[in-house]
């Protein structure tokens, strides 16, 4: 084997597999790297693009504004909303949530996010995953400066992955993250991975015995790359030990996957996922309808994503979030409209769980931001910096906000 490999050639092979997007490699440009100490902790976040209506979610009981600004999408206990305490409620579908509520692994965090004013999904989505809100400079997400701040010259391939074919812009940057599609592992990627693997790394015995010079940067990453999609491949190959109660969609089953890879005991860290679909315009629905069947497709798989991680949930964090949220008052097609505050939850072990975090002004129009939208209580940048912190045992730098000091909430025991 020669080192005379181009750019072009890698990415040609790269595309064969699904693992380039725009014209860029998401998996290569350095050889993988471990966490500085080790890993301490995980952290996987679920991003609900589109703008969901967290309100609907995390419902204000016996709210009269509630009730009036809503008059076909508001909820109460006699719809089934599943009281959290005397204030507040789950929305009927987010009932597998009740028991995490319970045992203090959840903890919903109410008028989340930016307070830059634009209501585009797009540059809301990127000042979020960037943690620049209104910078359109910044262009490393923020999870990709942890984990390019925090790493020595060992090789770890499952540091980081996100289980899907487009990265998210929260991990692109500097730090290599490998995009795993869904549908990776049929018989014509592991043909090509065969092929791959003879072009990069095959020694005297046709095999990866023979590992590249550290001084070839290409055939280096090719090759922990492939190692990297041989272990994928072989763990979850591996017969499953139960189901956990997973309802039967590809968002459950894209966290079962990415379980599976937490609990192998390859050093999985940091893992992202989007759930697309959250834009609500027309056909939102109360009880039923087009959020409620995505509700409880969304709490039913994280819940049992829970179980599935066992002791290893006391040591993860599960962050879920969205751009914006939703009007206060629906619109005149049974949905809601572009707004500004939202919400998140934050599950897993040593939160302060049980309890609903965030300053919450109720909905008369007086409180509403631009009398029409929850307000900003909690900047975003505040929980990301409570994970940081907490979660993945970070210090966080003066300069990793930019122009700003992530404030501490007590969202972590």
């Amino acid at each position: 084997m020669t080192s005379n490999i181009t750019r072009r050639t890698f990415l040609g092979g790269a595309a064969a597999l699904g693992l380039v997007s725009g014209g860029q490699a998401l998996t290569l440009p350095k050889v993988l790297l471990r966490r500085k100490g080790g890993a301490t902790g995980s952290l996987i976040v679920i991003y609900l693009r589109g703008g969901a209506d967290f309100l609907n979610m995390i419902i204000p009981l016996g709210d009269k504004d509630y009730k009036e600004a809503r008059p076909t999408l508001w909820l109460d206990t006699d719809d089934g909303a599943v009281p959290l305490n005397k204030q507040w409620a789950l929305h009927p579908s987010m009932s597998a949530f009740k028991s995490l509520w319970d045992d203090g692994t959840l903890a919903p965090i109410v008028c989340v996010g930016s307070h830059d004013r634009t209501r585009s999904h797009f540059d809301a989505q990127d000042f979020m995953e960037f943690a620049a809100p209104g910078n359109r400079t910044q262009r490393q997400g923020w999870l990709n400066r942890y984990l390019a701040a925090t790493t020595e010259g060992k090789p770890d391939t499952f540091r980081s992955l996100a289980m899907q074919g487009l990265l998210p812009r929260s991990l692109r940057g500097n730090f290599p993250v490998l995009a795993m599609p869904s549908d990776f592992g049929g018989r014509q990627d592991i043909a090509t991975l065969d092929a791959f693997e003879r072009f990069y790394g095959a020694g005297s015995s046709g095999g990866m015995d023979e590992r590249p010079s550290e001084g070839d940067e290409i055939l280096a990453s090719g090759t922990v790359t492939i190692e990297t999609l041989r272990r994928y491949q072989e763990i979850l190959g591996e017969k499953s030990k139960g189901d956990f109660g997973y309802p039967k969609t590809s968002f459950a089953a894209a966290l079962q996957r990415t379980a599976r890879l937490f609990t192998a005991g390859e050093g999985l860290q940091v893992a992202g996922l989007d759930y697309n679909g959250w834009d609500t315009h027309t056909g939102q629905g109360g009880v039923e309808g087009k959020q409620a069947d995505m509700l409880a497709d969304l709490s039913g798989s994280l819940a049992a994503f829970t179980r599935q991680l066992g002791p290893r949930l006391a040591t993860t964090s599960i962050l879920v979030m969205t751009e914006f949220g939703r009007t206060v008052r629906e619109n005149g097609n049974n949905g809601t409209d572009h707004g500004h505050g939202s919400g998140m939850f934050l599950i897993g072990g040593g939160i302060e769980g049980g309890k609903v975090h965030g300053e919450w002004r109720g909905l008369n129009t007086s409180g509403l931001y631009q009398g029409r939208d929850l307000p900003v209580t909690t900047d975003f940048r505040d929980v990301f910096g409570e994970v940081l912190r907490n979660r993945l045992d970070f210090q966080i730098p003066k300069d990793f906000f930019d122009d700003y000091t992530a404030k501490k909430l007590g969202l972590f025991a």
